[in-house]
């Protein structure tokens, strides 16, 4: 089994915001993706103006490690200060770290 660990990121933002975020969104992810570790992410947009949860980002990681060290990283500290303290941004993040504890294919059996 891999070592690697996805952070599951699902940000509550009110539709009116939403350009605004993801502005602030890829500044942030630009600063992400050049740490050691980094894998890959996505960030998917509820399809629905009603979700409670408009964007999730989903990012892979190559250790819970690597991760840690990126969280570490003062550069990326302060562009999450950025986003969270943007006077024109209300969102609120849930972020955790999951391992991948199934794994399905066109047909296989769960």
């Amino acid at each position: 089994m891999s070592d690697s660990i996805t952070l599951i990121n699902a940000f509550s933002v009110p539709p009116a915001e939403s350009d605004r975020f993801l502005l602030r969104w890829k500044e942030h992810a630009s600063i992400m993706t050049r740490q050691p570790g980094f894998i890959r992410a996505w960030l998917h947009r509820a399809i629905s103006d009603d979700a409670e949860l408009r964007f999730v980002n989903v990012a892979e990681w190559a250790s819970a490690e690597a991760f840690e060290a990126a969280l570490g990283n003062p550069v990326w500290q302060a562009s999450v200060q950025v986003m969270l303290e943007d006077p024109e941004l209300h969102i609120t993040p849930r972020p955790s770290t999951y391992h991948v504890e199934i794994e399905l294919h066109p047909g296989d059996d769960a």
